[in-house]
Order: C-alpha cells, then structure tokens, then sequence
C-alpha cells in the first residue's frame, strides 16, 4: 500500500512529494546521525578488487556518462530514477538516498544505492557496468548493501522480475530472500535479510 502511495505522491503530486521526501532525508539524517558516519569505514572493508565509497556530489557528471554509456537493455529491470547530471545531482544531496560507487582505479563500474526511510525500511539497488559482468561486482554491491543497512539497523527491501535470472542469483548469493508478495506488475516484492538469519 505504502509503495502504491508514493508512486502516486510522486507522479501527480510533485511539490507535496519533495516536501515529504526533504522532511524524511531531514529526520533520517537527523536520527541516524552516528551511524552514517560509519558507513565509509564499512565500504572500505568491502574495498579490495575494486574500491567501494559513498557517492559525492562531484560524481555526478561522470555517473551520469556512466549510465549514458549502458546499453538499452540495462535499463529492463532497473528504472529507480532519471539519470540525467540535474536528477543524480539531487539524488546525492538527498541525505536518506545513499547512493555508492563501484571504482576501478578512478573508472566507474558499478551504482548501487539504498533508499531510507524514517519507518526502518530501505529500498535497494545495483547496476554494473556492461564491460564488467560476470566479474562479481553485483555480489560485492549486495554485501556491501547489507552491511550498511545491518549498521543502520534499518530493513532492506527490493522489486525484482522473476525474468531478470542474474539479479536474484546475486541477490540469493548474500542474502536470505523472502518474498513478500507478488505486485500487480508481476514483479516480486523481497526482503533482503543477512545469511546468518537463516535458521
């Protein structure tokens, strides 16, 4: 119902939506204030291969020619936001939409976010690049989700197409997955829980 209603905020009622969405980045931020200060450090021990860190708003030209430079079908299951310089600009200002980087040396090749809300829940998801399938990045994207949702002790949940094979192999491959429900689009609604909350 909750995920209906912000659809529907964000679609036809714009002003009331920015409204909501800066009152939950103000308390979000305000209540989670120690935590968040932790998360660079838990990105770090995720850090070996490739190097894992919060999104800055300097980022934003260079993720936008990112996401520029994926092929159409990348896009099939993964619509969180525009994807335009303006659009991520904002995103990253958003102190409850933590977004995070995937580098090879200085190159991005993954995004993975977590968006936070005041009621505990958080909506994740990740994106690799093209040229870096298969390399286990998604993997690394979902430990390190999980990681940062366990510090914030907030809830992480998710939309996935049971088409879209790669991303429920990955997501099965660090996390428990339950499926909640079934939405009207077909899609899966999942909670992400850590492995070691499996009986």
């Amino acid at each position: 119902m909750l995920y209906k209603l912000a659809h529907i905020l964000r679609d036809k009622f714009g002003f009331l939506w920015n409204l909501i969405e800066w009152g939950n980045a103000f308390v979000f931020a305000l209540t989670h204030k120690s935590a968040l200060k932790k998360i660079p450090a838990v990105l770090q021990e995720c850090s070996e291969t490739y190097t894992l860190r919060l999104t800055e708003p300097a980022d934003a030209p260079a993720l936008a020619k990112f996401f520029a430079e994926q092929p159409e079908e990348s896009f099939e299951f993964f619509k969180p936001h525009a994807f335009d310089e303006k659009s991520l600009l904002k995103i990253i200002r958003n102190k409850a939409f933590l977004t995070f980087l995937v580098l090879d040396k200085d190159a991005i090749v993954g995004y993975f976010f977590l968006r936070c809300f005041v009621n505990g829940k958080s909506f994740r998801g990740k994106i690799v690049d093209y040229r870096y399938r298969g390399k286990g990045i998604a993997k690394l994207e979902g430990e390190a989700m999980t990681r940062v949702s366990t510090t914030l002790g907030i809830r992480m949940f998710g939309t996935i197409s049971p088409d879209n094979y790669a991303s429920l192999a990955s997501s099965k491959a660090v996390n428990e997955v339950v499926i909640v429900k079934t939405l009207d689009n077909g899609y899966y609604y999942i909670e992400y829980l850590p492995k070691s909350s499996k009986s």
